[in-house]
């Protein structure tokens, strides 16, 4: 297997004046487990593009320094080369699936070195089988969910058996049964197989068992390069940043829920929201994404949808964003159908932000994505200059206001999203997994300005996740979903106290 050498490694982007990586040295032994971690924008997803050569052969840019594999500079090599020798599963599925069925892209790169079509089976058999996708052949990647396409992406991966895995927040899409699942590939692929693993995550509490050794950033440096046996006796590094520390996360969280999340109970009022008898088929498929759902949510209510990967969660909250017409069954809002309502006419009233960013990202700067919708809207010049720098204020972007938002990781491009959708202030926010890409700081302090903006407001939020402590520190109620059913509505405490449903909703 490899071995890695960094030496006094710099990157800059074209679109920036500051290097995004700020002369990191280090050395990867073989077969290591790295935890790689750091805030939201410290350059995670940008140093593991180095380390697959991407940077520089498929990326503008200034770099200099050296990243040696296995003794050769990967700068000096063909990009063909390196990939033979490292995969990199991306932070969104998307961007690396290539084809129509699930078959086909697990062989995609099997096929382009010329494998044999009996050891290509084979491979297929074997990969669907580790990320827990048996079965899946067939499958049409445009109708699974996220976590599902992320499990297709890893497949494909393991199917060519690298030397090193490279992984950029590979959980963010997942529930937590399949974040085990996909752990556990890795876990197996490293000290079974030998390949080394640098893997980029928020989420140490799940890795830091697995690893081996941790890398935490900060502004384009590594800040810590330790051993795991060393690497979490000191929290300050990790509080200092705000950076979730693995055996300290759940203390903090139990402390703070009370007293978060039950003075936002929401008012005996009518319902805002009500859905009744809701069902959803997709086309070309033989069973409802969404099956019978009714509920009713009342102002000031903060709502989290969760169940497992595929189900229905997403489908739920673009139904109630009005981005899909229900099969059958009613979806009524501030009193008013909506079911079949045109989407210019819940402008403002609806707000959603996807569970990936870039859906919603398209003006040239920061400051335009926030400024997009009130303008649109035609708010006064005044009026929108003043919201639009408040909000890039709540959400921490003031110093990213003429930025490019491509330019920016993927947990600032989910901020930039948040900030747009809450410019237009909706009476009815929708957040389809608000967890993807941020750092523990900066994930709380965008749920307490839209946890503000409900209370202060009488507005409603809805927000769908595989996150409990979010859930918890929250909502004031949950919808439980399992192949698009309600297994439950109600109380979060007493949901996840009860076992059964816990395991029956994969978390």
């Amino acid at each position: 297997m490899a071995s890695i050498e960094i030496e006094n490694l710099r990157f800059t982007y074209p679109s920036r004046k500051i290097p995004t990586l700020l002369g990191i040295t280090t050395r990867v032994p073989r077969g290591a487990f790295v935890l790689l971690t750091g805030p939201t924008g410290c350059g995670k997803s940008t140093l593991l593009r180095t380390l697959n050569g991407l940077i520089p052969h498929a990326s503008a840019g200034k770099l200099t320094g050296i990243v040696r594999l296995n003794g050769k500079n990967i700068a000096e090599q063909p990009l063909a080369a390196t990939c033979q020798q490292v995969s990199l599963l991306f932070q969104n599925p998307d961007d690396q699936l290539f084809c129509t069925l699930v078959e086909d892209e697990v062989a995609f790169g099997l096929e382009n070195l010329g494998f044999l079509p009996k050891e290509i089976k084979e491979r297929i058999t074997r990969a669907l089988e580790q990320v827990g996708l048996s079965g899946f052949e067939s499958r049409q990647i445009s109708s699974l969910s996220g976590g599902e396409k992320q499990r297709v992406a890893l497949a494909a991966i393991c199917a060519m058996q690298p030397q090193v895995l490279l992984l950029d927040e590979p959980t963010s899409h997942l529930d937590p049964q399949g974040t085990r699942d996909i752990l556990s590939v890795v876990k197996h692929l490293n000290s079974e197989m030998g390949i080394t693993v640098v893997l980029a995550t928020h989420r140490t509490k799940e890795v830091a068992p697995l690893c081996s050794q941790v890398w935490l950033m900060d502004a384009g440096q590594l800040r810590l390069d330790l051993p795991k046996t060393d690497a979490f006796q000191d929290a300050t590094p990790y509080q200092r940043l705000g950076v979730q520390i693995p055996r300290a996360e759940s203390t903090v969280v139990k402390s703070t829920t009370s007293s978060l999340k039950r003075a936002s109970k929401a008012t005996q009022q009518d319902p805002f929201l009500k859905i009744q008898n809701l069902h959803f088929r997709y086309p070309n498929t033989d069973k409802d994404a969404v099956c019978n759902i009714s509920c009713e949510v009342p102002r000031r209510e903060i709502l989290a949808i969760m169940g497992a990967n595929g189900s229905g969660k997403t489908t739920l909250i673009h139904l109630i964003a009005g981005l899909l017409r229900p099969s059958t069954g009613e979806l009524n809002i501030d009193g008013k159908p909506c079911s079949r309502a045109k989407l210019h006419q819940l402008a403002g009233k609806v707000g959603i932000v996807f569970q990936n960013p870039d859906l919603l990202l398209q003006a040239e700067t920061v400051r335009d994505e926030v400024a997009f919708g009130p303008k649109n809207l035609k708010f006064p010049t005044k009026t929108l200059e003043n919201r639009v720098d408040k909000t890039l204020t709540r959400f921490d972007l003031q110093n990213l206001g003429s930025e490019a938002p491509y330019a920016l990781s993927r947990g600032q491009r989910q901020r930039t999203a948040v900030a747009a959708t809450f410019s237009l202030h909706p009476a009815l926010f929708l957040l389809d997994e608000p967890t993807t890409g941020q750092d523990a700081q900066h994930l709380y302090q965008l749920m307490d300005e839209l946890r503000d903006e409900i209370q202060e407001e009488n507005k409603t939020l809805i927000f769908a996740t595989h996150d409990t402590d979010l859930t918890l520190k929250y909502a004031d109620r949950i919808l439980l979903l399992h192949n698009g059913t309600v297994i439950y509505d109600g109380d979060p405490d007493t949901a996840f106290a009860d076992q059964n449903l816990v395991q029956q909703a994969s978390l």
